[in-house]
């Protein structure tokens, strides 16, 4: 984080694009449009953030300083777990479906059940 700068409500600072992936940055600050006007413009190597209070009044800007570092880094570690383990997911979903047995249908003649006693085959079509 960047330039911060602070005057007359307006609290705005640079994220460098190597350090915060735009997807970060979106994520971070749209738990913060509750309360906040955003805007992110792309400059060149650097996402520009503003916020800007929505009822124009002041705001502890020492407080949300914090509260936004602390917002990215959270995001940044969910977005390098989620690169992390995203082959995991997928071999544990193959798994899932790699149990499942296809016969069933084959060996009861493809015919469709129901523990309750529907019968599609039963179904009128008028």
């Amino acid at each position: 984080m960047r330039n911060i700068n602070y005057t007359s409500g307006l609290l705005s600072f640079k994220l460098n694009v190597l350090s915060y992936s735009e997807a970060v940055i979106f994520k971070c600050m749209y738990w913060y449009l509750g309360e906040f006007n955003v805007s992110i413009i792309h400059e060149n190597d650097y996402h520009l953030v503003s916020l800007s209070l929505k009822n124009k009044e002041e705001f502890d800007e020492e407080e949300l300083i914090v509260r936004i570092k602390n917002d990215l880094i959270d995001f940044k570690l969910r977005e390098i777990v989620n690169t992390e383990t995203s082959n995991l997911r997928e071999l544990i979903t193959a798994k899932a479906f790699a149990n499942y047995d296809f016969d069933i249908f084959e060996k009861n003649d493809k015919s469709i059940s129901d523990p309750v006693g529907f019968d599609p085959n039963e179904i009128k079509h008028e």
